[in-house]
């Protein structure tokens, strides 16, 4: 089985790619997803974020307040910190479970999506990697309209990842999702047929699952 890397910056368009690569027929494990069982009220990651921040944090029905935690996180990189050591690696033993699991059921390509692929290094054991990026403004629009964020939120949140640029120079495929809906679907296909292809030729090594030191986690 081959597995692939999907990020990009916040609201640049990641899991609409994604969601396409699904239809073209490809197997997704979504990191955000992974990070959103784990902490659902009783898990070990839910304690160990309620000792860590407090039972304020807490909705009524005891799930995690996102909003409240998030907040806290972009103010406080320390507790950023403290966050990312409880969660990130639950999630990356999640996945690594997830994709063995596919990877035992015959799946042939599987996408793993992560926002932070490049900033926890798990794209030393997925390849190729496809970036998904826009222009700064329209990211920025983006997560106005679709959070509701403040001009500093938004700041607080494109500094808290690798900025896009960087991000380019080390990417194997890079989307531009800056059009329509038909455009991003013309430029996802092509990417799949690619990938199908190299997948598909004579002659290319074995496919295997993620490995990799401990310390990467996503």
């Amino acid at each position: 089985m081959k597995v692939i890397g999907l990020t990009g910056g916040i609201a640049t368009g990641k899991s609409s790619v994604a969601s396409l690569l699904r239809e073209f027929g490809a197997k997704i494990v979504d990191a955000d997803q992974i990070a959103r069982e784990i902490v659902r009220p009783g898990q070990s990651a839910w304690q160990g974020i309620v000792d860590a921040f407090g039972p304020q944090i807490l909705n009524a029905d005891k799930t995690i307040d996102r909003d409240k935690l998030r907040k806290i996180i972009f103010k406080d990189n320390e507790a950023r910190r403290i966050l990312e050591t409880i969660t990130h690696p639950q999630i990356r033993r999640l996945a690594q479970e997830k994709i063995k699991k596919l990877a035992s059921e015959g799946a042939g390509i599987t996408v793993y999506e992560a926002p932070l692929l490049y900033e926890n290094r798990v794209h030393l054991w997925v390849r190729p990697v496809i970036l998904v990026v826009c222009d700064l403004e329209t990211q920025k629009t983006r997560l106005r309209e679709r959070d509701g964020l403040s001009v500093k939120e938004i700041e607080q949140h494109l500094k808290a990842q690798m900025p896009l640029e960087a991000k380019r120079q080390l990417a194997d495929i890079i989307i531009e999702n800056i059009g329509d809906l038909e455009d991003l679907r013309k430029q996802v296909k092509e990417v799949w047929e690619k990938i199908t292809t190299i997948s598909h030729a004579p002659g290319t090594s074995p496919p295997t699952g993620p490995r990799g030191p401990d310390r990467q986690s996503e």
